[in-house]
């Protein structure tokens, strides 16, 4: 009886410290990883939210930039991270783009990870510099076929939103252009401000405050209605231009494997970080729109997502950089 009573303990011990540590978690500082360099409206949300979840969680969450191969580099490694819930993603749409690009990646983004909730949207706007003749996106489309030289823009990044969307445009518009890529938006929009480059296509965060201050023209809103951050903007359909809205999507991911009840613990602080009224009044605006979902359609969104534009990418015949 003594040996079967030790061995009931020893089977029970680890199911009793996994309960443990769940209840306590988080116990440490959460690292929050975001694939993109510090300034654009990726990083620009989730350092604002980052506080106010910390607030929730009761330990601080601390923001790393680590950019590069279009967010792969980021998210291969919170992937291959150990699933305790101390190591998340702060990811945009290349967790969905890449896929559908064909790129070859380290990770699979739905077996690979485990989604804990989606945090923001935010409508993609197209500018120029002011030295552009074009006033709006329909005279940009109209005079690229009169042009020497194919029409040059940038966006966030290769496989961005702005990349991916412009192309299916230019595809549809048959435009001859050049992707000036940068290894995030922030670069890219210093050298539209500059001149360097013409046209730049991204959300609304950071590049609305440069159009509010009159550095670049704002030539559309990719959206059904015009952005309270930006009236003076016209929509697509003011234009004339029978192209869809877009709206890059931001979310928090982890490793596949998590605990529930940890998913649970960061779904549910996130999700109450998010509907703060304080948090909510900052991140309206700054032009984004909360989210705050569930961890289940965060998943099915990401899913969703990589099949449509899986057949975008197909049926314009879109490559990527």
């Amino acid at each position: 009886m003594k040996r079967l009573t030790a061995c009931l303990i020893a089977l029970l011990a680890p199911l009793s410290s996994q309960a443990q540590s769940a209840d306590v978690f988080p116990d440490r500082p959460i690292r929050l990883i975001v694939p993109v360099a510090a300034g654009g409206g990726v990083d620009t949300a989730f350092r604002t939210l980052a506080p106010y979840w910390a607030e929730q969680l009761g330990q601080p969450v601390v923001v790393e930039n680590r950019p590069g191969a279009g967010q792969a580099i980021g998210i291969d490694a919170v992937a291959k991270s150990k699933p305790d819930g101390y190591t998340l993603a702060g990811v945009g749409v290349p967790i969905a783009f890449n896929t559908a690009l064909g790129r070859k990646l380290p990770y699979d983004p739905v077996k690979d990870l485990t989604a804990v909730a989606e945090v923001v949207t935010q409508p993609l706007l197209v500018v120029a510099h002011p030295a552009v003749a074009a006033k709006n996106l329909r005279e940009l489309i109209d005079a690229a076929p009169t042009q020497a030289n194919p029409l040059a823009y940038t966006s966030g990044g290769p496989g961005s939103y702005g990349h991916l969307w412009f192309e299916m445009v230019a595809s549809q518009y048959k435009l001859s252009r050049q992707h000036i890529g940068y290894n995030g938006v922030a670069p890219a929009l210093r050298d539209v401000l500059g001149g360097q480059v013409p046209v730049l296509i991204d959300a609304i965060v950071p590049t609305g405050t440069q159009v509010k201050a009159g550095k670049v023209r704002g030539l559309a809103i990719v959206r059904s209605t015009r952005s309270a951050m930006l009236p003076d903007v016209p929509t697509l359909q003011e234009q004339g231009l029978n192209l869809p809205n877009a709206a890059p999507f931001y979310g928090v991911v982890g490793p596949a494997g998590l605990p529930p009840a940890v998913l649970n613990k960061l779904n549910d602080t996130l999700v109450k970080a998010l509907r703060s009224p304080a948090l909510q009044a900052k991140l309206t605006d700054m032009g984004f729109d909360v989210v705050a979902s569930s961890a289940e359609a965060y998943g099915k969104k990401i899913r969703q997502e990589i099949d449509l534009w899986s057949k975008i990418v197909r049926d314009n015949q879109i490559k990527a950089d």
